[in-house]
């Protein structure tokens, strides 16, 4: 058999795995299919890239890092987890780096979930041209038998592999670029990262900034640990730890990519936002309450006070992520989150409905300059009417 031949084979071989996945992964959705083959040839453009850097590395060996762990490290152990890492650094950073290019031109990512999927893909086009070198080379030095193994376990789990690292990848990157609606959301949830504190100060840079490239780095460091730990259990021949950590990985993005925080659409059109008719001050207010609810695991009444702020500030990224995530907390048999995400009834009782009006008058007694003893019985006064259920207690705004 000619060599065009067996490359031939070997497409044919490599597109068949692809085929199958992207419609695990995207056959029952409505997806723009330019912009996915778009993402496509960029994770083949990555493995030449890849091959590029090689071929600078053997006409200039002083630069390759390769050549330097095999000369430094005798132990097999410590040279193969050396070689492993920096296979993974390569190859993550060169799929990634494909998706971010094209989302800087096109502005591609819009939710947490475009990013893991697009990774996907990318992961897919680098897959796919290896996948070619691989079976041919397996074609021309091994038997029939061989070939078919090595066909099935590359379509199946080196695919699959390829996938889980770059998706969640992809899911730090899609956390990364919505840093400021992510870091207000976190900050009224009263969550506080120490690491990015840390970066912040060492680096002389803001928070929001700071937690971006903390973001970014955990899922880099993430992704090559996994990518790692896969290439050293296949250089051990550990087969069933191998079809662990894929079947474990796959799950973890099958539920990334369920949750319903992540399919918010965060990026908006700065011409179309609608004008908010809710002051600064009690937004926060709000968002402070329903940060300290969510904290309680209060999810049906968080998402109650989300539908009614949204009503008066439908653009609140920071809002929606709250709804979102107390949509995700309740529990899967709670008869709310099959209704909830899409009706929110309007029965409830007055003193319900006015528990955001007694939480901004507790507040309004906090920031009075008034003895504590006279807060503490303003705060009485305010919790006995609250228990009051057929009064009506209204509170001016």
């Amino acid at each position: 058999m000619n060599t065009a031949m067996l490359w031939i084979i070997s497409g044919l071989l490599a597109l068949i795995p692809v085929a199958i996945w992207l419609y695990i992964l995207f056959g029952d959705k409505k997806n723009d299919k330019k912009m996915l083959s778009l993402i496509f040839s960029g994770g083949i453009l990555a493995v030449l890239t890849v091959f590029a850097i090689q071929y600078v590395w053997f006409y200039i060996p002083e630069i390759d890092p390769f050549l330097w762990i095999e000369k430094n490290i005798s132990d097999p152990t410590y040279y193969f987890v050396g070689i492993f890492i920096l296979v993974g650094i390569m190859e993550e950073l060169v799929k990634q780096m494909m998706v971010r290019y094209v989302d800087t031109k096109t502005v591609l990512i819009q939710t947490i979930n475009d990013s893991i999927k697009f990774s996907l893909v990318a992961a897919l086009g680098f897959a796919f041209a290896e996948n070619i070198v691989y079976f041919k080379t397996v074609m021309v030095i091994a038997p029939i038998q061989e070939v078919i193994v090595t066909f099935l376990f590359r379509s199946i789990f080196t695919a699959c592999a390829h996938m889980i690292f770059s998706g969640i990848f992809g899911y730090f990157f899609g956390i990364a670029k919505f840093t400021i609606d992510i870091t207000k959301n976190k900050h009224w949830e009263g969550k506080i990262y120490l690491g990015v504190h840390l970066i912040s100060r060492i680096f002389q840079m803001p928070y929001a900034q700071a937690f971006k490239e903390y973001k970014i780095l955990q899922g880099l460091v993430i992704a090559i640990a996994l990518h790692a730990v896969f290439n050293y259990l296949l250089q051990m021949n550990q087969i069933l730890p191998v079809i662990a950590l894929v079947g474990a990985g796959y799950m973890y993005l099958r539920y990334l990519l369920s949750r319903k925080a992540g399919n918010l659409i965060l990026v908006t059109d700065i011409s179309e936002q609608r004008t908010a008719t809710i002051g600064k001050k009690d937004s926060e207010v709000v968002l402070e309450l329903v940060g300290m609810w969510f904290d309680q695991k209060k999810y049906v009444d968080v998402m109650h006070v989300c539908e009614r702020l949204l009503e008066r500030d439908p653009d609140n990224n920071v809002v929606k992520l709250f709804k979102a995530k107390a949509m995700d907390k309740l529990d899967p048999e709670n008869p709310y989150r099959k209704i909830l995400s899409t009706i929110f009834s309007d029965n409830r009782g007055e003193l319900e409905r006015n528990t955001i009006a007694y939480y901004r008058k507790k507040k309004e007694i906090e920031g009075k300059n008034i003895p504590q003893t006279n807060k503490e019985k303003l705060f009485r006064f305010v919790e006995e009417k609250k228990k009051q259920e057929n009064e009506t207690f209204k509170i001016d705004l």
